[in-house]
């Protein structure tokens, strides 16, 4: 009996330990776009840049800003395409990866554009 709790003890130890990583997509309007001046925030210097989308509260464990997920994404053609797609008002479709961070907040694995924005 006692060689079966030490079993079940070492099986839930070994179980706390697997974190599963969560990744996806999301779509939505784009709501806010921020970059940063590389003289006082060095660890965001451009063409990195972060942006949320509209209702979009969460993703996996991706941490939120003001409510809606914060998505990282480094490029000056992810930065036009976003600026576009905000001043259009059309939804976008991002791929994350909560594992794959930067600043501590999701990466953006790609944007895609349409109408509607495909999910995949």
């Amino acid at each position: 009996m006692i060689r079966i709790v030490k079993c079940f003890i070492c099986l839930s130890f070994f179980l706390t330990l697997n974190v599963y990583a969560e990744s996806g997509y999301k779509k939505g309007t784009v709501e806010y776009v921020r970059i940063h001046d590389a003289q006082i925030y060095p660890d965001w210097e451009p063409p990195l840049f972060w942006f949320t989308l509209n209702e979009v509260t969460s993703a996996g464990s991706c941490q939120t800003w003001d409510g809606n997920v914060l998505f990282v994404i480094n490029g000056e053609a992810a930065y036009s395409m976003i600026l576009a797609s905000q001043m259009s008002g059309k939804e976008v479709s991002i791929r994350y990866d909560d594992s794959i961070v930067k600043n501590a907040f999701c990466i953006a694995g790609h944007i895609t554009t349409g109408d509607p924005a495909p999910l995949h």
